[in-house]
Formats: structure tokens, sequence, C-alpha cells
């Protein structure tokens, strides 16, 4: 924009009846169709109202719309800017009269930007700037859901989908799309042949390459009936495999794994809080009973949630009738809601112990605080998210829906444990407010997730082992070997395990894919043999050929010091990869070190009923971090 043009604009808008600066580079030729308004009532405006009326702390109209405002704008060129000073705009006498005001003002703006920016947005993406945000001044757990991640949120909560039954991850060099795991060998695409291991070259014709795991799953999902086409690569095939699968509506078990161990100690992992998970574990506790049970460990660990109603069912299996389990307060609402046990408990009497961990949130934490406030059992492992808030989703149009944090919940002590943060991660507030539990009288804390009873011991790996999981490059040694393991070794059973020839081939195998183990040490070391080559370094080449040496024994040392851990994930990977996930966790649930930690917890009832006496709850906590595998996408 010439500058005599810019500072007239500027000028005439500074003087308008708001106090609002806009700088804006535009083109002199304004669009005919203006369907900015549209979009902005259809979806921004209703965002706001229902933040505004529902979300479970007070946010000003001048806030949502500032918010709003640093959306709009970060649609634009880096050239463009604004200032609004709401300080001189007109105040309302009623909240929502106020909000209604600002958000015209703020209509406007977007009008302006779509009417007259020369480097153009379209006006559907300016318009969900503008909502994201407003999302950005919200809680983490708010989002605003279209199309694919409210296809996810269905998935994750409702357990079925119209899909082929796979989990799936991007795996480099190839850059393809991994099946990482059958979720069990009756989905559509076991029956059509689909393999754990293979590689996806093609969805429909349309290459994977370089393509992100939620747009494979996008291009797979669809409505059960429908074919759709999958291109192949499978270990020991030279050629790719074309393979059409028939989507059905996948159902997806909320049961990981359940044993019976010698000792009569049950165990179950739950891994989702979907609808009727409560009556998959009963069934399977049942079970265990009727084999002769006589504990419980019931694992949570990396569960993040799902309904609240399922929570309050899977309590009232151990705890006795019209006992408190959760209740729910916030601004939205008048009343606290209270939920409660409806019957006798199924099992009142057993040793109990939940496991939690650093990905147990919403759901997981209520059954955990509910099981610690009424001392009902001991809660093992290390400290949970803290997602102590309640979401409801509040549709917006066809295609979107908002789920927005509407209350916090509280455990039958009357703490609330959630960690406030905001998007940005950022630490609102941490309350450490003392509360006791209902029986023993035992302080708990609020805030910032529950504490274990008792700290959990945890398998701990160095770089070594991060550089094997590709965590940093998606180049997962473990993955490529064990899918090609029982081409090779097709006489292996699911009584498999690892050993040290196997972890002798694993090494030639990763040598022979050009894996090359790069210690801390070795990076400098790195740095400064390049320093070397320079004629005022050479003298130092002979040290650094000294300290490779040394380096190269540090780095076989590692190898021996992650032994036990790279044997564990070998044979957890060749099971999965070969016989699915539930043989996989069959193994994991006689080797983890946690579960045997609360098995020989457990099984020792003076041990066991000596931590109900300890007078507070978590002063001993381990603060060591989890080792954690790569998230994958279910589809």
């Amino acid at each position: 924009m010439p500058p005599k043009e810019r500072k007239m604009f500027k000028k005439n808008t500074y003087n308008s009846k708001y106090s609002i600066l806009l700088i804006i580079f535009f083109s002199t030729i304004c669009s005919a169709q203006n369907i900015v308004e549209k979009e902005y009532k259809d979806v921004l405006w209703p965002v706001a109202q229902r933040i505004h009326e529902y979300y479970f702390e007070e946010l000003s109209p001048d806030t949502l719309m500032q918010a709003a405002a640093r959306g709009l704008f970060a649609a634009m060129d880096p050239a463009s800017d604004y200032e609004v000073n709401t300080d001189n705009m007109p105040k309302a006498i009623h909240s929502r009269k106020q909000l209604a005001n600002r958000f015209t003002t703020l209509m406007q703006i977007a009008k302006q930007l779509d009417n007259n920016a020369l480097y153009k947005t379209p006006a559907d993406t300016l318009i969900r700037f503008g909502v994201a945000g407003m999302m950005q001044v919200l809680d983490p757990y708010s989002v605003y859901l279209e199309k694919r991640n409210l296809e996810n949120f269905n998935i994750q909560t409702q357990g079925k989908y119209g899909g082929l039954g796979f989990r799936i991850q991007v795996v480099y060099p190839d850059s393809a799309i991994a099946v990482w795991s059958l979720l069990h060998s009756d989905t559509p695409a076991a029956r059509a042949g689909v393999m754990s291991g293979d590689l996806i070259l093609a969805i429909d014709g349309e290459s994977t390459k370089e393509m992100d795991s939620g747009d494979a799953a996008d291009l797979m999902r669809g409505e059960p009936g429908t074919p759709v086409n999958l291109t192949i690569r499978r270990a020991g095939q030279d050629n790719p495999l074309e393979i059409s699968v028939i989507r059905e509506e996948v159902q997806m078990s909320s049961i990981a794994a359940q044993k019976l161990f010698l000792d009569k100690t049950g165990y179950v992992k739950l891994d989702r809080f979907q609808r009727d998970c409560s009556l998959e574990l009963r069934e399977s506790l049942l079970t265990l009973q009727k084999n002769g049970m006589e504990r419980i460990i019931l694992d949570l660990r990396g569960n993040g949630g799902g309904f609240l109603n399922e929570a309050v069912e899977i309590a009232d299996l151990f705890l006795p009738a019209d006992q408190l389990v959760v209740y729910t307060a916030g601004r939205a609402f008048k009343d606290t809601t209270k939920y409660n046990t409806s019957n006798p408990a199924l099992f009142p009497t057993e040793p109990l112990i939940i496991l939690v961990n650093s990905q147990s949130a919403s759901a997981s934490e209520i059954v955990a605080g509910a099981i610690q406030d009424w001392d009902r059992g001991l809660v093992l492992g290390s400290t949970t998210v803290g997602k102590g808030s309640v979401q409801q989703v509040i549709p917006i149009d066809e295609h979107s829906e908002l789920k927005l944090t509407m209350a916090a919940w509280h455990t039958p002590s009357g703490r609330s444990i959630d960690k406030r943060m905001r998007k940005d991660s950022t630490l609102v507030s941490e309350p450490d407010a003392e509360f006791r539990t209902l029986l023993l009288n035992r302080i708990v804390r609020g805030g910032g997730g529950i504490s274990p009873d008792v700290s959990g011991e945890i398998r701990k790996g160095n770089r070594l082992w991060w550089q094997l999981n590709g965590f940093a490059d998606l180049n997962n040694q473990f993955f490529y070997y064990s899918r090609q393991y029982r081409l090779n070794f097709p006489e292996i059973d699911e009584e498999f395990r690892s050993n040290r020839e196997t972890l002798r081939e694993f090494r030639s195998f990763a040598k022979s894919r050009n894996f090359d183990y790069i210690s801390e040490a070795q990076a400098h070391i790195e740095e400064l043999t390049e320093m070397a080559e320079e004629d005022e370094y050479k003298e130092l080449e002979e040290t650094i050929d000294v300290l490779i040496e040394k380096i190269d024994k540090v780095e076989e040392r590692h190898w021996e010091e992650n032994e036990e851990l790279i044997l564990w994930r070998l044979t957890y990977a060749i099971l999965e990869k070969s016989f699915g996930v539930k043989s996989a966790e069959a193994f994991n649930a006689n080797e983890d070190k946690q579960i045997k930690q609360a098995r020989d917890l457990i099984a020792n009832d003076a041990e066991y009923e000596k931590w109900f006496s300890i007078e507070e709850i978590g002063l001993d906590l381990k603060n060591d971090e989890e080792d954690q595998d790569l998230p994958n996408k279910t589809q």
C-alpha cells in the first residue's frame, strides 16, 4: 500500500465510534461476494456464546473478543496488525449484551479483513482462526471439533466406527503407514489378509509417502459396507500386494489383558472408558473370580479416560451402595451434581490395587480417587495427569461441535485434583489444600493429580533406548525387526521369549539398516572432528582418536545396561506382530515391574495393611519419568 493510502486508512478507522486501529495490506478491488458474515454467524458467534455462558471459569466479553481478534490476525500476512482498546468502548449493563456488542465490532473487523486484505484468506479459514484464538485462552481439554477430530473423539468414547480394525503409525525411512497392530483377529482387515507389520504404500491408489497418520486414517474410514483398496508391502514379498477390505463398524474392546496368576491374584488392564466398559470389566472379574481369584490388580496406566458414568459404574464394583464416587460443580450449573454407587459391591472385600501413571487421566482419576478416598484399596504407580474437569459436547453446526470444560469434579474427600493449565501448558494455579480420607482419616492433597500410595518401580532406558525406538526420527528398529521375525523363524509360538542370541541378531539387523548409536559424547566428538579438519586444530586428531576408542567402550556398556529392557521390548514386539496385542500383553503381565511389585505387595497381608497406616499419602514419591512408546492411531 502506498504510504498515503495506509495513513488515510489508519486515521479513518481510528476515528470511528470505537477505538480500533487496524493496519492491513489491502487490495483496491473488494470482493463482490462476502461470505465471512455467514461463517461468523454460523460458527464464531455461537462458539463465543457457549464459552461465555457455560465455561467453568468466567471470561469477560473483552477477553473473548481480544482472543478472537488475535486469531483473525494470525491468519493474515505478518505486516497486518491491530490494536483494540476496549476501555473506550461502551459498557453494557448485562454481560450478554456487552458480549453481543463486542462481537458485532469483531464481525466488522473480520469483514474488513475479508474484503480488503491483499493476501486473501478464505472466509471459512479466517473465521476458524478466530475460533482458534478463543480456544487459546481456555484449558487444554476444551476443543473445537470438526470432521476428522470429531470422528476420532467418537471412536475413543463410543468404541465403534466404520473402518478396518488396526492401529497405524508413520515409519521412516520408508515414509509409509505401518500396520502397527490388529485390534483382534476378526476385524475386516484381518479377514481380508492384512497382517500386523505390513506397510501401506497406497490407499485407493493415493500414495502414503509423506502422508501423516491422521490423513491416512481419514482415507481408510468411511461408510460401513464400502470397500477400500490397500497397496501393501509385506516382509518376504518382493512385489506389493493389493488387498481390498470392506469397511465395517468395528467394535474395540476395553479390556487389553486379563490374567489369573498362580497365587490367585487377578489382573485386568482397562484401556479406555468407552461405552459399556464397566460391563466388560465386570464380566472379566467375575470370570477370574469363578476360577479362584482372591485379590485384584486393576491397571489404568495409559488410560486417558472417557465416559464419567462408566467410571462411576466401575467404582460401584468395589464400593458399598450409596457411597459418593465423585461430584461436579461449575459456574453454569445451579446445583452440585453428585454421583453415588447404586448397587452392593460385587467385590467388597478382596484386596485391591489400582495401577496408574502419568498418562492416567479423567475417568481413571475418578476411579483411583474414589478407591483411595474410601480407603478401599491402594493406588500404585506415579502421579496422574490431573485432568479434574468435566467436558460436555455442544453442537455448533452439522459439521462441528464444541467440547467445552463446564465443571470441575471432586473426589469423595472434597479435593479437586485438577492441574489447571492453559493451552500453552502454563500452570494457572496449583492448589495444595489438605483433605482427609473418609474411613482412616489419612491426609490427601488437592491439585496436581492423584498421588499414589506407593511409588511404582519403572523401566528406564538411556539414549540408546530412545534411538532404537525411533522416538525422534520414527525409524523404529524394533518394528522392522519384529515384522520379519516370524518369516525367518516360522516355528515360534506364543511361549517365545527373546534371549541373548535374539539380541545379537537384532544388533546385526539394526546395523544392516545403517543404525548407528550416537551417544551424547559421540555427538560432541563429531563436532571436534570437524574442527580438527582446520589447520589450527590438526594437533587434536590424535587425541580425538583416543577419545573415540574410549567412547566406543562406553557405548558398548550402554547396550549392556539396556539389555533387560531391550530383551523385553523384543519379546513384546515379536509376539505383537506374530500373534496379536493380547498375546503381547499376556507376556507383559508376567514381566512388568509394577505388576510384579503390586503382586508382591498384595499377596503380603501385613505389607498391604501397613500402607493404610501411613498418615499422609504421596510424601515419598519418586520423580522419575516413565518410558513411553510412540502413540499410534486407530483406524
